[in-house]
């Protein structure tokens, strides 16, 4: 399919266009993001989508609807919809109180009254550790209770070919054994699951409490770090190994894994995760690397850590209409344990998924070559100051010795000649959260992921350390012709010229 998102649509509609199932929004103007961000009613009530962990998708909302009117729930509590049983006793165990609870279609529905201190807990676990409702399963009740005459009409495979799909293509890309690759219901939960397997029992031995943080990775991979481990340690420089590797000689008998990630997100720097492995090995730490942006295309990713993760809403996806993650571990004790916290993914997800990723590699293949294009634009351009990707920097040397191919991954990161909003605003192409489509989609990153921490003079100054520029733009590149997307950019960059 060729997709065309070098067009401007309304604040609120959902990306991809039209889909009930879709993973972005459209955010326009940085406006639009701020007021988002603070909860503006005029932008919030536009939202027909949304990241799945921030926006109740409306299926999900009106099945919440449903239920509230068929127990009589009373206003004074707040429903909080689960995906499983499994899900419910996940979560009690890590708030660690029972929570009062309805069932209805089998999903449990937690309630809990509108004061009650436990709340921000509650809705922090459900969004660290992926314990959502996907659209599809809250569609399906709707029909089932006949609120819905049709499913969405979209192209899936049935459930055992789709299964078999999935696995014969994630077997082969990762080059491991069926039993050895555990799909879960995002990539959040992934994420969550190994760092609690990891940390709930003795493995070979040993238990330990601590989980280091190598890198800036993703907010709720960090959140996960944080809440989960016992003095939980933090390397934000990547490329600071002699540091990393003195640290975990002197801490090993406490430290159960290294956490991070191959390559990162929004900096786009590439880890040396043969050295790291090295280290870890050496002093019997697991590492665990999330490997969305990389993908195993473009690295023999299992030949560099114990336990790699993917959310398969991104390039695996490759439409952003899909909530599912994987786990892939070839050690079957570690596996055991991870597994016990996992959701496995609703029925429908793996059907939509399942035709999805039969082109998986072949888009990751094509976004490549898109990228470089438009790196190679971007980096001889007057109005931009900074170009972050496995192509230069640090990175670039790094990335050549892991890569398997001259393929990269299809994302990069900018900073302009001046505040975001100059150019942002007038840029004619998506613009929301999420990556991995076969449509070009930008996002102004720090906005979205950490604007808490550009409120304070606190968090600006330990953004700028990090070298986190607020004003950052994220573009994951898509497959319309890449002159049409350097198009927009030049109209954009134009359109500010004849302005001043």
């Amino acid at each position: 399919m060729m997709y065309s998102s070098c067009q401007s649509i309304p604040c609120g509609e959902s990306i991809p266009v039209k889909n009930p199932h879709a993973v972005s929004v459209s955010l326009p103007t940085i406006q639009d993001v701020v007021r988002y961000e603070e909860g503006a009613w005029e932008v919030v009530e536009k939202m027909k989508s949304g990241y799945p962990r921030f926006f109740r998708n409306h299926w999900v909302q009106q099945l919440v609807a449903v239920v509230c009117e068929k127990f009589s729930v009373s206003k004074e509590y707040l429903v909080f919809p689960l995906p499983s049983k499994k899900a419910y006793e996940v979560l009690c165990s890590l708030v660690s109180c029972e929570l009062k609870q309805v069932t209805f279609e089998g999903l449990p529905f937690v309630l809990v009254r509108q004061n009650d201190p436990v709340i921000p807990q509650i809705k922090g676990y459900i969004q660290n550790a992926g314990l959502i409702v996907s659209s599809r399963q809250a569609e399906y009740c709707l029909y089932k209770l006949g609120l819905l005459p049709v499913l969405f009409e979209e192209k899936r495979f049935e459930f055992s070919k789709a299964l078999y799909t999935i696995d014969d293509v994630l077997t082969k890309a990762y080059a491991v054994r069926e039993e050895e690759v555990v799909l879960t219901c995002n990539g959040a939960n992934a994420i969550f699951a190994v760092c609690e397997g990891i940390l709930s029992k003795t493995y070979k031995g040993k238990k330990k409490k601590q989980l280091v943080q190598l890198g800036w990775l993703y907010l709720d991979t960090m959140e996960v770090i944080r809440k989960r481990a016992t003095n939980a340690h933090v390397f934000l420089d990547v490329f600071d190994l002699d540091a990393f590797e003195v640290y975990i000689k002197e801490n090993h008998e406490q430290i159960a894994a290294v956490v991070s990630e191959f390559v990162s997100n929004p900096k786009i720097e590439c880890l040396d995760v043969e050295r790291v492995y090295k280290i870890c090995k050496e002093h019997e730490v697991l590492l665990v690397l999330d490997v969305t942006l990389i993908t195993p295309f473009n690295s023999p990713v299992m030949d560099f850590c114990d336990v790699a993760v993917e959310s398969l809403s991104k390039f695996a996806c490759g439409h952003a209409d899909v909530l599912m993650g994987v786990i892939v571990c070839k050690d079957a004790q570690l596996l055991s344990q991870i597994t016990a916290f996992v959701i496995p993914p609703f029925s429908g997800e793996i059907e939509r998924l399942g035709y999805e990723i039969v082109g998986y590699k072949e888009r990751v293949q094509k976004i490549s070559k898109q990228t470089k294009q438009l790196i190679a634009f971007l980096s001889k351009s007057p109005r931009v100051s900074k170009v972050m990707s496995v192509t230069v920097g640090k990175s670039k040397e790094v990335y050549q010795r892991h890569a398997k191919s001259f393929d990269i991954p299809g994302l990069v990161s900018v900073v302009f000649d001046s505040k975001l909003s100059t150019y942002y605003d007038g840029l004619p192409l998506f613009k929301g959260p999420s990556l991995g489509a076969e449509f070009t989609l930008t996002m102004p990153y720090v906005y979205l992921a950490h604007y808490d921490l550009m409120q304070t003079t606190e968090g600006r100054a330990y953004l700028e350390v990090n070298n986190i520029d607020t004003e950052l733009l994220r573009i994951s590149v898509g497959l319309e012709p890449i002159e049409e997307i350097i198009e927009a950019f030049e109209k954009v960059f134009e359109n500010e010229i004849l302005e001043i």
